[in-house]
């Protein structure tokens, strides 16, 4: 049986599911060296090794820690562009997703992928075909991020033929495809094979971080505009600044740092105070202390758009 196992290919989707990463994702002491093949064997994925000796692991848990992982949620700072910026609307109800190049290094700022992400941030809206700008995003030389539709992807509007009589055309509505999208090659490679997934995977859609990540911003940015407008006047008084420092090196993370205070935004640096001056706050910490320091109602600013508060923070 295990011979004809053997001889068995897993199609796309299988291979994607049942590969040695996933295997120790969801069995911790799995060793995945000396393996000469993965097949599958009724409920599970069977695991050959170079000795001929054999081990079985429930698919179950292979497909959990799939899925898992496909839909973790990246730290803050993955996904923002030069100066923080966030998602940037391009067209068909897409937006440009940058990847957080200026963050990942202390010089990251530096590297070429970051300077091509300046020079392009506020130009990607003018490129309105989707080979081209993601040509630009994704191609060869470059890496800048990719284009994501969370509330599903619109077609291109079709040209009116004016060799036509216009009361004889149908008015040009976009459809809207309404299934989330995005143009990274995790997303991609479940989408071409999307039946696969389904067969192995009940109630599967193909997802991707990017879109987890994505929809984590836009409901801070909500939770952010809620903390703002619950002032009567509509300029809060509790208010937090932040600053982040990237790491100095692979196996160091950034420093995230925070002052706050009850006297609005444009107080005076006297009137603010570190934010638990004792401990240490990386990125990793990033989306928990904003969404908790909103629901204490206050709102957060990058410490860059407060002037006044510069000599707070040394480089």
């Amino acid at each position: 049986m295990s011979t004809q196992l053997q001889n068995q290919e897993l199609n796309a989707a299988q291979a994607a599911i049942y590969t040695r990463t996933n295997i120790r994702r969801a069995f911790q002491d799995f060793d995945d060296t000396d393996i000469a093949g993965l097949y599958l064997r009724g409920d599970n994925c069977l695991v050959v090794r170079r000795d001929g000796s054999e081990q079985t692991y429930p698919r179950e848990l292979i497909k959990a820690a799939y899925s898992t992982y496909t839909h973790r949620l990246k730290d803050f700072f993955s996904y923002l562009g030069p100066n923080y910026r966030g998602p940037s609307v391009w067209h068909n109800n897409a937006y440009v997703l940058f990847k957080g190049w200026n963050y990942t290094h202390a010089l990251g700022h530096l590297t070429s992928n970051a300077k091509l992400q300046a020079h392009w941030a506020d130009k990607f809206i003018h490129i309105t075909e989707e080979q081209k700008a993601l040509a630009l995003l994704q191609g060869d030389q470059t890496d800048l991020g990719h284009l994501v539709a969370p509330d599903g992807l619109r077609l291109p509007n079709q040209p009116l033929d004016l060799d036509r009589d216009m009361e004889d055309q149908e008015p040009s509505v976009s459809p809207v495809n309404a299934e989330p999208y995005c143009s990274c090659g995790s997303f991609q490679r479940q989408l071409l094979n999307v039946s696969d997934f389904q067969a192995e995977i009940q109630g599967f859609k193909p997802w991707c971080i990017h879109l987890t990540w994505f929809n984590k911003y836009r409901e801070l940015l909500c939770k952010r505009t809620e903390a703002r407008n619950a002032s009567p006047s509509g300029t809060p008084d509790k208010c937090v600044a932040w600053w982040y420092a990237p790491p100095v090196d692979s196996t160091s993370d950034g420093r995230f740092v925070l002052l706050h205070t009850k006297s609005g935004a444009q107080s005076p640096l006297s009137h603010w105070r570190t934010y638990k001056p004792q401990e240490v706050f990386t990125q990793n910490h990033a989306w928990d202390l904003f969404f908790n320091m909103m629901e204490a109602g206050y709102v957060p600013f990058p410490g860059i758009a407060l002037p006044q508060l510069k000599s707070a923070i040394k480089k």
